[in-house]
């Protein structure tokens, strides 16, 4: 468990890091949604570092494990929406999933090129 509290205190400290500057290249109402959720993260550190204490401590360590799990993963999903937001804005009508589509659709198929006879 304490392990998972460690996970979790740095991933509030990488997520508190974040500032209006490191997030200048997101788009408006992204870049907004980003701070608000850096700001409020930020609030959780004393709370993490409460729970890593008590993680020495007696208790039902099973359920305080599984909380702790759960905690982690949604600070994992938080962290990933910070990174959108550090990431430049893309044009109108670019998706960012359009090149791990179609590397995952190529990869899957044989180059056509190769099959035909010269």
């Amino acid at each position: 468990m304490a392990t998972a509290a460690e996970a979790a205190a740095e991933i509030v400290r990488e997520i508190a890091a974040v500032g209006a500057a490191d997030l200048a290249a997101a788009a408006e109402p992204l870049r907004a949604d980003c701070l608000r959720l850096a700001r409020k993260v930020s609030l959780l550190s004393h709370l993490v570092a409460e729970v890593a204490e008590a993680g020495a401590g007696e208790g039902d360590g099973e359920a305080a494990a599984e909380w702790l799990g759960e905690l982690v993963r949604a600070l994992q999903a938080a962290r990933r929406f910070v990174e959108l937001g550090r990431a430049p804005a893309r044009p109108a009508g670019e998706s960012d999933q359009e090149k791990p589509c179609l590397l995952a659709v190529v990869g899957r198929q044989k180059d056509p090129m190769s099959s035909r006879k010269a």
